[in-house]
Formats: C-alpha cells, structure tokens, sequence
C-alpha cells in the first residue's frame, strides 16, 4: 500500500512538470538507457556496504591530499583500507554501476555543451526500473528531458540523444559492463493529449508496484512487487531469493530523482518541497467512500490499457463522474463506504 502511494505521487510529479514544460512552449523527451546483464549479476550492494564505500573512498582523498601535502600516512592502515575497498567495489551490481554510469552522463564539458542547445536544458529527472526476468536483474533509465524550445525528437536525438549514450557506454565499460548499439538507447517525444508521456510515467509507476501484475510477465520478467506475490502465493524459492536480494539492493535508494541547481525542474513547475518516501508513506488519504471493481470490470481495464483513463476521470469530477464512466463502458462497480 505505501509503494503504491509513494509511486502514483511521484508520477502525478512528472506528469506536472511535463505539463509547465508544454505550457511555457518547451518540450520533453523521454530518454530510455539500458545494459547488457546476465543471470550472475548481483543487483547491488546493500545499504551498510555502499556507506562503508563512501566512507573508504573519503579516506583515500584525505590521504591523497596528505601525500601532497608531504604528511605522514599511516600505510599499514592504508593498505588494509584499499584492500576492504576493492572488496566491496567487487560486490557491486548493476544498480551500483547505473548510478556511476548516470553521474558520467550528466557531466563534464560535453555535458554542459548539450545543455546549452535547442534553447537550454530546463533539466531532467531520472527514474530507475527494475525487473527480474531469464538473464537476471534488468536495471535501466527512464530519463525525462525538458528543452525551452520545442524541438523535433530528431534534432535532440542526433544533438544530445547520442553523446549521452555514449558516455553511458564507455562508463559502463569502465566498470566491466556495456551496452548494445542498436537497443542500448531510445529517445522520443512527449505529446500532450491520448498516450502521452503523462500517461506512461502514470502506468509505469503502478508497474513498478505490481498493479499492473501481467505486464512484467508478458515481457518475460518481473517486477519486485509481482516477486514479492509469487514468493508469498507459492513458496517459490527463486521468488524469494530475488525478492529478498532486491529488499537489500534497493534499501535506501532513490528510484526517483531530480536535477539541481539552475535546472530545478520542480522549481519550474513550482512544485512543493519533495516529500520524502516516508512522508508520503504516512499522510492519511481523505475518502467519502470507494468504488470497488469486480473481477470483470479490472480485467477489461487491464487488457484494455484504460486503468489510467478511470484514475483521471476520478481525479476530475470524483466517484460519481467514476461510476457514469464506468456505466457508459457496460461495467460494473460496487459503491463502499470508507477504507
């Protein structure tokens, strides 16, 4: 239940940011970056190793700085530092190596020079989704980038599309990975209006939290929530052996996150101050009554792809604009009292 509601606020977010983009004449491109991975690949390090990281990482630039410096440094210490180091580096997996991949994309010289054209980056904001599937862990980028200027998805493609993969790439090389030069990328448009971006970024969050439980499996994997289900539904033992690797990986990370700075995209939509998971978590959910839906109805919604056009309606004029909807489409529902 807190997934779902961290996952729809931080879709209704990018769906208001899309929106001011279009309103103030720029226009939004959804980036998709991938990696190869295979069956053995660890998802990542768990939160204690990645401090620990930081923290041996830290160290070693103080000590970078002292030998400069002509300070002493203790070696032996030094030594067994790099060592427990090199130990934790080993263990990374492919999320870990998707953060360091991202940061070389938003980077550097190039990195400002592509900001700069097309009008000027307004800014991005980076979405991480994973699924489980027969070659392992499938950790990829959705990456919404917003231009003042509205530009054709060619331009930004051949303009910044192609050099941001190409970071991504040699990155990825960098640390023993890499990505295919044909599907390793996609870049296009978003269009305001029936299947826009708003509309995917919607459909994607109740995804990544199992709502839409068929579609992991129909593209041959599974999200973390449909793991959690089958582990809890049949015992099966990979289930829960991934299910519990992505509760270890994924404690403490950000699935979403934004740019800073002069690139505010939330300060362009002038959204409020973020609200952390927990937050979000704990707010209490106003409701008169709901509207429960019988087998039938969701699986005509779900085959149908139309779950985000009755989220919408409800939004817009409430359970009884809902309830008309769902009447004019021959389905039916059931009137409840509060949860």
């Amino acid at each position: 239940m807190c997934a779902v509601k961290v996952a729809t606020r931080r879709a209704d977010d990018l769906a208001a940011v899309m929106r001011a983009v279009h309103e103030h004449g720029g226009s939004a491109f959804m980036l998709t970056l991938t990696m190869r991975h295979a069956r053995g690949d660890r998802l990542g390090l768990s939160t204690t190793d990645r401090r620990r990281r930081d923290l041996l990482e830290e160290r070693r630039a103080d000590r970078e700085v002292a030998e400069a410096n002509g300070w002493d440094v203790d070696e032996r210490a030094a030594e067994a530092e790099e060592i427990e180091l090199a130990e934790i580096k080993g263990k990374e997996g492919c999320w870990d190596v998707l953060g360091y991949a991202w940061a070389a994309v938003t980077s550097g010289s190039t990195w400002a020079k592509d900001s700069a054209l097309f009008g000027g980056l307004l800014g991005w904001a980076r979405v991480v989704e994973v699924t489980d599937g027969a070659n392992g862990w499938h950790v990829h980028v959705h990456a919404p980038l917003s231009f003042a200027d509205d530009v054709s998805a060619e331009l930004v493609a051949a303009g910044v599309g192609a050099r941001m993969f190409g970071r991504w790439q040699r990155a990825l090389e960098r640390k023993g990975f890499d990505a295919s030069d044909e599907h390793g990328w996609d870049l296009r448009k978003a269009q305001l209006g029936e299947g826009d971006l708003a509309d995917y970024f919607t459909k994607m969050a109740h995804e990544v939290t199992g709502a839409a439980g068929k579609h992991g499996r129909s593209q041959g994997g599974r999200t973390p929530m449909q793991l959690l289900a089958d582990a809890v539904d049949t015992y099966e033992a990979t289930a829960t052996t991934r299910w519990w690797e992505w509760q270890e990986a994924s404690d403490g990370r950000r699935q979403l996150t934004w740019s800073r700075g002069c690139r505010d995209l939330r300060g362009f939509a002038e959204l409020e101050e973020e609200a952390t998971d927990q937050e979000i978590a704990e707010e209490d959910q106003e409701a008169e009554g709901h509207l429960g839906l019988p087998k039938d109805t969701w699986d005509w919604l779900t085959a149908s792809r139309r779950e985000v056009d009755l989220l919408e309606v409800a939004e817009r004029g409430g359970l009884a604009d809902a309830r008309r909807w769902l009447e004019q489409h021959d389905l039916r529902c059931v009137e409840q009292g509060p949860l």
